[in-house]
């Protein structure tokens, strides 16, 4: 009798899963993608917002092209022997010199060369701005119109940029030292433009007409001028048609704009909207900066013929 002993088999049973250093790779990786595709998203939403930033300052500043030259294109002759010969002496003879050119244009400095504001008649529309260094430090024009039909006279007050008809250089001719054609800028703080006295303007049932502004609004954005020229014009002795021609840098509010800083103007972080400063809570991540902009713009016109 043959005895066999039976010995129990032995199964291995293989578990599958990961361990611990292969869960921790995985979960990093992901981690991992899921930061580079926040980051990544961020990046493309800060292109996307600073790209529709420049799209409205190029927008309204070829807009602001449009209409300067339309303006010019389409204002009579400048008469510059009868605005030179309403001043006497000295003044007439630099009138003269010069084709009337501060019946034109006229502009206000402070001393770190950074312009508050200014006036430019083209002899049919006249335009009024406040820049941004103007309206930070409260050197600014207002301007009082006779619009309403009671005879009251409306104000308005700091303008960013403002149209009204004004076929006699009124405008211009407000803001020149009495008697001093060669003199600088009458106002070198706040002043008030009065162009009630306008031909026409006294008589309540046929006024001049509303001045226009809302010229530097595209979109959300607050848009400013910051600087505002016209160089010297020149005239055609025989027709009288006057050339004239200019520049005008515009940017955002946003970003703490500086155009006499060099490299980048706009800075991260920045000035918040309202002009505080206070940008604690989205400075440090550029969210600013997405919203800076700045160009600068170039125009030339002549005006009508005799």
């Amino acid at each position: 009798m043959s005895h066999h002993n039976h010995q129990p088999k032995l199964t291995h049973r293989t578990q599958s899963g990961f361990t611990m250093v292969e869960l921790s790779i995985t979960l990093a990786f992901l981690a991992l993608l899921l930061i580079s595709i926040a980051v990544i998203t961020t990046n493309i939403i800060a292109i996307y917002q600073k790209g529709m930033t420049l799209k409205a300052v190029n927008s309204v500043g070829r807009g602001l092209v449009e209409e300067l030259t339309t303006a010019i294109n389409t204002a009579p002759s400048v008469d510059t022997t009868s605005l030179c010969n309403s001043l006497a002496g000295d003044d007439a003879a630099a009138c003269r010199s010069d084709n009337a050119f501060k019946y034109v244009y006229q502009a206000n400095y402070n001393s770190a060369g950074q312009q508050y504001n200014g006036v430019f008649c083209t002899g049919y529309y006249s335009y009024i701005w406040n820049t941004y260094y103007g309206v930070d430090s409260g050197n600014t024009l207002s301007l009082r119109y006779l619009s309403n039909t009671d005879g009251s006279t409306p104000t308005i007050d700091t303008p960013r940029l403002i149209r009204v008809e004004d076929r006699t250089y009124r405008v211009c001719s407000a803001v020149m030292v009495p008697n001093s054609y060669t003199s600088t800028f009458a106002s070198t703080s706040s002043a008030t433009i009065d162009i009630t006295k306008l031909a026409g303007s006294t008589n309540v049932t046929n006024p001049i007409p509303e001045p226009q502004s809302g010229m530097l609004n595209e979109f959300d954005l607050d848009l400013m001028l910051y600087e505002f020229t016209i160089f010297p014009i020149s005239q055609d002795a025989v027709t009288l048609r006057t050339y004239m021609a200019g520049t005008f840098i515009l940017a955002t509010l946003r970003g703490d704009v500086d155009i006499t800083r060099s490299g980048d103007y706009c800075t991260l972080g920045g000035t918040a909207e309202d002009g505080t400063g206070d940008t604690s809570s989205l400075g440090n991540l550029g969210a600013e900066y997405n919203y800076c902009a700045i160009n600068k713009f170039n125009f030339a016109a002549r005006t009508a013929g005799v």
